[in-house]
């Protein structure tokens, strides 16, 4: 099955599934990952000119992500214990290939250069992802001091933030490297900011204030900085790729700028933004603004060749 294809198969049974199904925007939020994001990223991760079995296995794991996704839809929908952890765990190994084919990329270069190196820790976060997901059907809150929710919106993290930014990151490495001949101290120090700071991110949501405001005020300035280097070059890019990418960038900022306030709140004991607005509104910005555009603009800009040195 190709990709497209593959897509449009998951989009179909997405929609299906939400005419169907009473679901959260929690789940709502992971099926789009499981059936959109994830092939879509793991196909972006793979340079133009593949020249590594691990590469050619990431092409066919994307073209063939369906199946998996769907034990992971019904992981977060069937309410039988047993049934929904068999599936999250289906959909464990599924990303533990993609995390495996990751790890051998790092083995056959090594860390350099930047931009590869960001991108396959977005490919080993799958893993993470698909762990916590199995880990919160598995109701591994009763045995922790954290809530359900909490152990949800990890999963959720492992998902989105910690994969769709770390393998954007090394995406726009590539097509800086390609425009200018050179990536530069100033990417190196981006693509370190985003490969630590989604688990600081997570570290927080467990932990709470005042570390979590601390953890998300470095993470969103890094974030900040990327988007604003994204939208200095749009000019490069190509229209339809432009405007899916510009879209991805300005809801950065509004999300950025929640997210803010909502910190500064806290700090201040001052109720600018309610953990309610934070929950909705940041995870809809970040989930369908962010994520999906960004993902759809990097994915139409099409791969870039790799290099082999920083």
């Amino acid at each position: 099955m190709k990709l497209k294809v593959n897509i449009l198969t998951g989009a179909a049974i997405g929609i299906i599934w939400l005419l169907l199904v009473d679901v959260t925007i929690v789940e709502i939020a992971l099926a789009l990952s499981f059936l959109i994001l994830i092939p879509l990223l793991i196909h972006i991760a793979v340079p133009k000119r593949a020249t590594v079995t691990a590469e050619h296995w990431l092409f066919w794991l994307s073209d063939h992500s369906v199946a998996a996704a769907l034990f992971a839809l019904a992981a977060v929908t069937l309410d039988n214990y047993w049934i929904s952890v068999l599936c999250a765990a289906v959909w464990l190994v599924y990303t533990g290939l993609i995390a495996m084919m990751g790890a051998v990329r790092i083995w056959n270069r090594r860390i350099y250069p930047a931009e590869e190196m960001i991108i396959d820790i977005g490919l080993l976060f799958t893993a993470v992802g698909g762990m916590w997901l199995l880990l919160s059907e598995a109701g591994i809150h009763r045995l922790l001091p954290y809530s359900e929710i909490t152990i949800q919106l990890t999963a959720v993290h492992y998902h989105y933030s910690a994969v769709v930014v770390t393998i954007l990151t090394g995406a726009f490495g590539r097509f800086l490297f390609a425009q200018t001949g050179k990536t530069g101290p100033l990417y190196r120090f981006l693509a370190i900011g985003t490969a630590v700071g989604s688990p600081l991110i997570a570290l927080g949501v467990v932990q709470g204030p005042p570390l979590e405001v601390v953890y998300v005020t470095i993470y969103s300035t890094i974030l900040l900085w990327m988007s604003v280097w994204w939208f200095i070059l749009l000019p490069r890019m190509p229209l339809r790729a432009r405007w899916f990418i510009g879209t991805a960038s300005v809801t950065l900022f509004i999300s950025i700028g929640v997210t803010m306030l909502y910190a500064i709140g806290m700090v201040t004991e001052t109720q600018f933004v309610t953990l309610d607005m934070m929950f909705y509104w940041h995870g809809a910005v970040n989930s369908l603004g962010f994520s999906l555009f960004g993902v759809v603009g990097w994915y139409l800009l099409g791969s870039q060749p790799k290099r082999t040195r920083n």
